[in-house]
């Protein structure tokens, strides 16, 4: 492996490891279900994609095999939550009452 594609790799990883760290942090305060579940999907990607740069760091085919299964079975549980979340819409709290003009004395 050239000294430029042990860079480039090593910046690429950086890079993937930023996402995941960002990406968990979105998952950890998103204010909402759908927010978490972009989230989740998204590490799974990033997940892939860390097979894939290992995959060329190492030389070795077999991760590529294991980054596919991973990508498999990110989409089958992004449907399985988008399937979830259709059936329990979010419940959204109600607006508070605004309130009441307070009573004129009658004038005299």
């Amino acid at each position: 492996m050239s000294a430029l594609v042990g860079i480039a790799l090593s910046l690429t990883a950086a890079m993937v490891v930023a996402a995941v760290g960002l990406t968990v942090f979105r998952m950890l305060t998103g204010p909402g279900t759908a927010d978490r579940a972009v989230a989740l999907d998204l590490l799974g990607l990033l997940a892939v994609s860390g097979c894939a740069l290992l995959a060329l760091g190492v030389g070795t085919i077999a991760l590529l095999d294991i980054g596919l299964g991973l990508g498999l079975v990110g989409f089958v549980s992004a449907i399985a939550v988008a399937g979830l979340m259709a059936r329990s819409p979010q419940r959204l709290p109600e607006p508070p009452a605004p309130p009441e003009p307070p009573e004129e004395e009658p004038r005299t």
